[in-house]
């Protein structure tokens, strides 16, 4: 079986975004993958930048990071919306991985990494825009992008306030998904 990365794009524990992630990959355990969670849109890393990573070199946690999804066979992020936009956390996060500790552009860790997107919003679109901008990046990487992403609209609503469940149909969703990523992530022998 596979063994995925996933990375919620909220700093958020309880975030709808993070509950979605969480969705996904309950259902990719359900088919016997194995799951590893990287932290990765965390406020405190320092904002890009060639003049700090010259004066200060790859933060500790961008190189675990690294490491880690270069020993993986595939990726699952969850993509907060933010104005329309990925959160400038995750975008930053993202960033930071394309770099080697050298300094050097390095998009080894992406390059022909299945990746499925999840996301959800308090909104009717589901977080439609930022998935997609997403997905954008990511092929840009030369990631490749599982087709459909797991998208939650009126995620007030989709979640049961008292508990990390889902109601049924996003459930319903979540396996069918994970279902088809684990065919897209086989490869012929």
């Amino acid at each position: 079986m596979a063994h995925f990365v996933a990375v919620s794009g909220s700093d958020r524990a309880e975030s709808f975004n993070t509950r979605t992630l969480a969705l996904a990959t309950k259902s990719l355990k359900a088919q016997k993958h194995t799951i590893e969670n990287a932290p990765l849109a965390d406020p405190r890393l320092p904002l890009y930048s060639q003049v700090v990573e010259i004066e200060q070199g790859q933060p500790p946690e961008v190189t675990a990071f690294r490491h880690t999804l270069l020993n993986s066979d595939g990726l699952i992020i969850a993509c907060p919306e933010f104005n329309g936009l990925m959160p400038p956390a995750l975008l930053n996060g993202l960033t930071w991985s394309t770099r080697d500790t050298k300094g050097n552009p390095d998009l080894k860790p992406f390059y022909l990494t299945p990746c499925l997107i999840v996301s959800s919003s308090p909104g009717g679109l589901g977080g439609i825009r930022a998935a997609s901008q997403l997905a954008n990046y990511l092929l840009g990487l030369g990631g490749l992008i599982y087709p459909e992403f797991l998208l939650v609209a009126n995620a007030y609503q989709a979640y049961d306030p008292n508990s990390s469940e889902s109601l049924v149909p996003f459930s319903q969703k979540a396996e069918q998904i994970a279902e088809g990523f684990s065919r897209f992530c086989e490869r012929p022998s």
